[in-house]
C-alpha cells in the first residue's frame, strides 16, 4: 500500500530497467529463471520447465540441506525437512524476543513454499468447510507484533481456524522477514486451510526501495533475499472462495474480464506489465462515481466505479469483491452498494495514520463479520 504514491515512487520505479521493458510490451527477452517456463490454463507451473532452471533449484535444496547448525544454536529445529507446530509457536515466540532463527531453516521455509506455490493455480479456489470459517486479513507491512496479535484475538492458525493473508506483507515496518516467515511457515504447515495473495509490494523493485532488501541483507544476507524476491514472483494472485467471493489485493481491469482471465495470466515473471490484468490486479482502487480512471498512484492501476463491480460480479456470477491495498480509518470499508470490501490489517499504519486494524471472518454459508483492533505497545519501528 502506498498513499502518496506519485511523489515516492514514480521515479525509482523507472529506473528499474524490469520496468522500463514492461512498458515498451517487451515480454521474453530477457533473461530469467521463470522465462523459458511452460504454463497451463490454471496459471500454474508446468512440468516442462527448462531443465537448467529445474537442476539449479535443486541444487540449492541440497546445498540448503547440507548447511551445518551449530552446535550453540539454541533456536527452533525441525529435522528431515518435516515442519512442526511446535516449531511454528518456538520460531513465532522467538521472534518475538527480537532473536533469529538459523538460516538453514529459513532457506529451507522459503524454498519449500516456493515449490508449492509453482504447483499452485493464480486463481486458488477455496471451500470453507462446515466446521470452519476463513478470516480475511489485508495489508500487514512488516508489522510484526501488529501481525501476532491477530492470533490473540482470532485465533492461531489450523485446519478449521482458517486464514487468508491479502498481501503486502512487507516493506514500511522493520519486522518484514519475521511476518513473511511467519506466513510460510503456517503455509507449509496448512497448505489446505492457510493462504497468501501477493499484494503490489511483493515485488523486486519495492522491495529494494521501500525496507525489505536492507532489512534481510542486515539479518541475514543477499542470497536470502533474492530466494525471497523470486519466491514473491510464485504467489498466486487471486483466490475465489465457495465459488462465489473474488479476493484480489488491488483491484478489477477497465475491460470485462472473466476468472478464466485471471485463471490465464502468465505471473511467474520478476516485471509487471503496463496496462495488464495482473497490473490490475495488484494496483488498482475503488472509486465513488461510475467508469474508470487512471490509477491515483501516478498511472498505475485505474480507479474502477461501483458499475464496473457490479457488471464483473454478475459476469462470473459472483456475490463480492474483498481487496485490500488501501489505509482504512477503522480497518476496512464497505463501498460500491455493498459489493467491494477493503481490509486493512496494519493499524496505525507507518506509526503516523492513527487508523485501526480489521479482519474479516466468513463463515461456510458466507455471513461476514468484522473485528477491528488498534496497535499493540510494542513499536514497529518503520524503516
Amino acid at each position: 500500500m502506498i498513499q502518496s504514491f506519485k511523489s515516492i515512487f514514480i521515479k525509482p520505479l523507472f529506473k528499474s530497467p524490469t520496468i522500463k521493458l514492461a512498458i515498451s510490451s517487451v515480454f521474453f527477452n530477457r533473461p530469467s529463471f521463470n522465462s523459458t517456463r511452460s504454463f497451463g490454463s490454471t496459471g500454474a507451473y508446468n512440468s516442462s520447465m527448462n531443465v537448467t532452471s529445474q537442476i539449479d533449484w535443486n541444487t540449492k535444496f541440497k546445498s540448503i540441506n547440507e548447511i551445518e547448525v551449530e552446535a550453540q544454536y539454541d533456536g527452533p529445529k525441525f529435522d528431515d525437512m518435516k515442519i512442526t507446530k511446535e516449531f511454528v509457536e518456538e520460531m513465532i515466540e522467538h521472534f518475538k524476543k527480537k532473536k533469529k532463527i538459523h538460516e538453514k531453516y529459513a532457506y529451507q521455509i522459503i524454498l519449500t513454499v516456493r515449490k508449492m506455490m509453482l504447483e499452485t493455480p493464480t486463481l486458488v479456489d477455496i471451500t470453507i468447510p462446515q466446521n470452519s470459517k476463513l478470516t480475511v486479513c489485508g495489508d500487514i507491512h512488516g508489522q510484526f507484533y501488529d501481525f501476532i496479535n491477530i492470533f490473540k484475538i482470532n485465533g492461531v492458525p489450523s485446519e478449521t481456524n482458517m486464514y487468508l493473508f491479502n498481501g503486502d506483507f512487507i516493506n514500511r515496518g522493520s519486522f518484514g522477514f519475521e511476518v513473511i516467515l511467519a506466513l510460510f511457515a503456517y503455509k507449509w504447515l496448512y497448505p489446505k486451510s492457510f493462504y497468501l495473495t501477493r499484494g503490489n509490494h511483493e515485488h523486486i523493485t519495492l522491495a529494494k526501495n521501500y525496507g525489505f532488501e536492507n532489512e534481510v541483507n542486515t539479518k541475514y544476507s543477499k542470497t536470502m533475499f533474492e530466494y525471497f524476491a523470486e519466491t514473491f514472483e510464485t504467489l498466486p494472485l487471486a483466490n475465489l472462495i465457495n465459488k462465489k467471493i473474488l479476493v484480489v489485493h488491488g483491484g478489477l481491469s477497465n475491460s470485462d474480464i472473466t476468472l478464466d482471465d485471471i485463471k490465464n495470466i502468465y505471473r511467474f515473471k520478476s516485471y509487471v506489465q503496463a496496462d495488464s490484468l495482473m497490473e490490475y490486479l495488484l494496483w488498482s482502487d475503488p472509486k465513488e462515481k461510475p467508469g474508470c480512471d487512471i490509477g491515483k498512484r501516478g498511472g498505475i492501476g485505474i480507479g474502477f466505479g461501483p458499475d464496473i463491480t457490479e457488471n464483473f460480479l454478475k459476469r462470473n456470477n459472483l456475490d463480492l469483491l474483498i481487496r485490500s491495498h488501501e489505509v482504512k480509518k477503522e480497518g476496512y470499508e464497505i463501498e460500491h452498494n455493498g459489493k467491494c470490501i477493503t481490509i486493512f490489517s496494519a493499524p496505525d499504519y507507518c506509526g503516523v495514520c492513527g487508523n485501526k486494524g480489521a479482519i474479516i471472518n466468513i463463515a461456510p454459508d458466507l455471513k461476514l463479520t468484522y473485528k477491528t483492533f488498534e496497535a499493540v505497545g510494542v513499536r514497529n519501528l518503520i524503516l
